[in-house]
């Protein structure tokens, strides 16, 4: 297993060691469908590419915003890094912080579209421009993901049978993307976890390698919002994570060493291609 700073990989093994709901199967099918598959490159043509330290400003908002898309109009992630992009190319309305602590969900939505959740992403821009941009950005990909998860909207954590569990979704992306995007040279990025959000175990749950319960298969696939911080939608995430590790170390153990993010990437990739597939759960938060 890999360092675990963060204690996302710990946490996550506990919660599947006792889950009651979701159980982690066979990883046959998705070792072989991603051990020939790239690792998806940057896509510097749907994000924002400049001078470094306005592509890190971007990567910071966007990751800001990156959350919640489904059951809305305006898209998913690539629209929203499109728009962003969009709008960083016209002006620096999103980068005087001063403007950014002011914006409105009006404001937002003219930017960007009619997304779910936009006052709850205002606030999360109004809450990064009180503690700084700037300051989210580490010289490791870890405390990076520390400073980001002391604002409330990336402080992903659950409670699970009286423990605090750690997820940091979008506080450890924020690293990645970092990285990814060229505007940062992180030297730790193998001790992030991958990120759990509805792509991973839906596709996961399609290749067999993670399984639901009657109830809960029931409630998955008949759209049934799950709570967030419910038992079940905790155990979904903490499988996810648990089996992206456990697929890793195979594939480590087949000659193919990969980081915990690139087997995330690649999920997620083949994710967005899923004919036919059950659907993916549905939770409305902040955090993915």
């Amino acid at each position: 297993m890999s360092e675990d700073p963060l204690g996302v990989r710990e946490g996550c093994a506990w919660v599947v060691s006792r889950a009651r709901q979701v159980h982690i199967g066979s990883l046959d099918a998705a070792r072989g469908a991603i051990a020939g598959r790239e690792v998806p490159p940057w896509d510097g043509r749907r994000h924002f590419s400049g001078p470094i330290d306005r592509t890190r400003h971007y990567m910071v908002v966007l990751d800001t915003l990156n959350f919640s898309f489904w059951g809305g109009s305006a898209g998913g992630y690539w629209e929203l890094a499109e728009r962003l992009r969009d709008a960083y190319a016209a002006g620096d309305e999103l980068e005087s912080r001063e403007r950014l602590s002011r914006i409105s969900a009006a404001r937002l939505g003219e930017l960007l579209g009619p997304l779910p959740m936009l006052e709850e992403r205002a606030a999360g821009l109004r809450e990064l421009a009180a503690a700084g941009p700037d300051a989210m950005v580490a010289d490791t990909a870890v405390e990076t993901a520390r400073r980001a998860s002391r604002l409330r909207s990336f402080d992903d954590v659950a409670d699970y049978d009286g423990r605090r569990i750690q997820f940091l979704k979008r506080a450890q992306i924020l690293a990645a993307d970092l990285a990814g995007a060229g505007a940062c040279r992180f030297p730790d990025l193998d001790r992030l976890t991958c990120f759990a959000d509805y792509k991973l175990p839906q596709i996961l749950r399609e290749w067999g390698a993670i399984a639901y319960g009657e109830e809960l298969a029931r409630r998955v696939d008949g759209r049934e919002e799950l709570a967030a911080g419910e038992p079940a939608e905790v155990e979904i995430r903490a499988a996810t994570v648990v089996t992206v590790e456990r697929l890793r170390e195979e594939l480590a153990g087949r000659g193919r060493d990969l980081r915990s993010i690139e087997v995330d990437w690649m999920l997620w990739e083949a994710a967005q291609d899923l004919p036919g597939a059950r659907p993916y759960h549905r939770v409305r938060t902040v955090f993915y």
